[in-house]
């Protein structure tokens, strides 16, 4: 019977560095799928996964079996996401160069012509959920991406992020609030 990532997470503990193989073998997509959420970027969604994985490893002394594995990794994984976004925001603020057209002008310029109108639709609609997504505070960001794309229960967000039930219940209303002004326009079409 294999090792549960808690077990595994406890080996790797006890520096049993084939602990730490399978749980990447095992979360790798995951932790990418994650990253991808907050970046939007394959290249950057790729470095944050790595650095996730390698400050996994590095601080699992910090990890308390009492908590998950996978939520506590999940949390890694988008606070790395948050701080590669704060840093791609500062040096793009001082970097800025108005002839850079807006992220997806060319990825919707670049649709072939057998799309069907519902593929063209959906694309616009994952776009502007994206970008949507942007515009929410880092703590919105985090709550909303566990909950909603990873399925985490509040109690296990509220856990990995250090908060009560009820602070994740508020940033969670808040980004939904955020998004419903954001998006409301897609329902009405």
């Amino acid at each position: 019977m294999p090792l549960s990532d808690e077990e595994l997470a406890s080996e790797l503990k006890n520096g049993n560095e084939r602990a730490f193989d399978e749980l990447v073998r095992r979360h790798q997509g995951r932790v990418y799928a994650v990253a991808y959420r907050f970046t939007s970027n394959r290249e950057d969604a790729l470095d944050v996964a790595q650095e996730a994985l390698l400050k996994a490893y590095r601080k699992i002394g910090t990890w308390q079996p009492t908590g998950g594995f996978v939520p506590w990794l999940l949390r890694l994984t988008s606070n790395q996401a948050v701080d590669t976004l704060r840093r791609r925001k500062r040096q793009r603020h001082e970097q800025w160069d108005d002839t850079v057209p807006p992220a997806g002008v060319h990825a919707a310029a670049a649709g072939t012509s057998m799309e069907t109108e519902h593929q063209v639709r959906a694309r616009e609609i994952d776009t502007r959920v994206r970008e949507a997504i942007g515009v929410l505070s880092p703590m919105q960001r985090i709550v909303f991406i566990l909950r909603h794309y990873e399925g985490l229960q509040l109690a296990d967000i509220a856990a990995e992020i250090g908060c009560t039930v009820g602070s994740v219940k508020v940033h969670l209303f808040r980004a939904l609030k955020k998004l419903q002004r954001e998006l409301g326009d897609l329902h009405e079409g």
